[in-house]
């Protein structure tokens, strides 16, 4: 499902070079959820954000469903991302001004999807998540862990292949982290999605099928 081929990312200044991933070599099974650990700055997020083609490798390749993307033009990336892919952040990044809807519906904007059809499916994610009585209610009207619900919903409202999480329970207590990642597991293990999950948090990462570290952009285990 995807698969990285000695992809490095250097990022260059007129001053300074910054080595954020070396020679990186992954696969990812399809229906596989893997945590992704190391400490600060180890390259963790700029992994993430190569495999969601948010950033381009500096050299290597990033294949995803088979489909190499490096001579992807920007509107077929941007098409590709929202088709294929999901993404779940630690701070949310809900719109404060819409309401749950209308934040689940936002990605089915940029497709050719009718407004009855958009509200039907952000409704049926969102019984899904178990928020269908927060339906109308705004961000700031819901607890942290229910933002997260709304975030991954919207993320799994496209029907994506692949779900990448930037430590997704790093805002949360303990009990609100645990139903999110029930959650993560219940669409991996149910609905089949493949999950990229970073984390600093040893325990979840044991809750994932599999773990690989990184420490000064390489993977070291």
């Amino acid at each position: 499902m995807i698969q990285l081929q000695k992809v490095d990312k250097i990022y260059r200044t007129e001053e300074i070079e910054t080595v954020a991933l070396e020679n990186v070599n992954l696969e990812v099974n399809k229906g596989e959820f893997l945590a992704v650990m190391g400490p600060s700055g180890c390259g963790k997020s700029t992994l993430l954000n190569v495999i969601g083609l948010l950033d381009m490798p500096t050299s290597g390749k990033v294949i995803l469903d088979g489909k190499e993307t490096f001579n992807m033009k920007d509107k077929e990336l941007a098409k590709f991302r929202n088709e294929k892919l999901g993404f779940v952040f630690q701070s949310f990044h809900l719109i404060n001004s819409l309401n749950v809807l209308d934040n689940v519906e936002l990605p089915l904007l940029y497709r050719n999807v009718s407004a009855s059809e958009r509200r039907e499916r952000a409704e049926e994610v969102l019984k899904k998540v178990g928020l269908s009585h927060r339906m109308r209610h705004f961000p700031s009207q819901l607890s942290g862990g229910q933002c997260q619900r709304v975030a991954i919903a919207r993320a799994v409202i496209g029907n994506p292949f692949i779900i990448l999480a930037d430590e997704p329970t790093g805002n949360l207590d303990s009990k609100m982290g645990a139903e999110v990642m029930d959650l993560l597991h219940k669409l991996n293990q149910e609905d089949g999605r493949t999950i990229v999950m970073v984390t600093h948090d040893e325990n979840m990462a044991k809750e994932t099928g599999r773990t690989i570290r990184f420490l000064d952009g390489r993977q070291i285990s």
